[in-house]
């Protein structure tokens, strides 16, 4: 009789300590999510590049961004003479300038998942405006440098409490002396966050 009374008391004890643990890792959990981007000052190092950022909040879920530093660029041409195709490639490195705008969109849905937000951890769309300045390199084929609009859409994941990781893809226009010209624009980095 004892020991049924002694496997009652433990199962009903088991029960109301496993809620209450997973209870309370629920409200930590919700304690320490992010409901709102913030302002961030960043150091930025990308597959081609290294800048400083610094991510201004204009609202609960906006941004506007601020970033200098120096890029490189990479580019393939193809001239087409008829039978005979010539291609080259090009390499330099410019002095940079980025501004615009981020619209974070997926806050409410990482939390209600449990995932981080914290340090701008969601989902963006935006436009990007880059400045590239006269080229270090002796290079006749970037010119004196050229402006770049971009609409954009990306994401930032934390990786620890001081690391974001930032990918970004977006349709681009290049405007310079000579024509202007369409592409594809993308970052894919580190952010350091200070």
């Amino acid at each position: 009789m004892k020991s049924k009374n002694a496997i009652k008391t433990f199962s009903i004890l088991f029960i109301c300590l496993a809620t209450f643990g997973k209870a309370k890792s629920q409200d930590s959990t919700q304690v320490n999510q992010q409901t709102e981007v913030k302002s961030l000052n960043k150091i930025r190092l990308t597959l081609l590049g290294v800048t400083y950022e610094r991510e201004q909040k204009i609202d609960k879920l906006a941004t506007l961004y601020f970033a200098g530093g120096i890029a490189a660029s990479f580019s393939i041409q193809t001239e087409n003479y008829g039978i005979i195709a010539n291609t080259n490639t090009y390499f330099n490195i410019f002095p940079t300038v980025n501004a615009g705008f981020r619209r974070y969109y997926n806050f409410e849905k990482r939390n209600k998942k449990g995932k981080k937000t914290a340090n701008n951890a969601a989902n963006y769309y935006g436009l990007d405006i880059s400045a590239y300045f006269e080229p270090l390199l002796d290079n006749d084929y970037f010119g004196n440098g050229e402006i770049g609009i971009t609409p954009q859409w990306g994401y930032q994941r934390n990786i620890g409490n001081r690391i974001n990781f930032e990918l970004m893809l977006g349709p681009t226009v290049r405007l310079s002396s000579f024509d202007p010209y369409f592409g594809v624009d993308g970052r894919i980095g580190f952010s350091f966050l200070l």
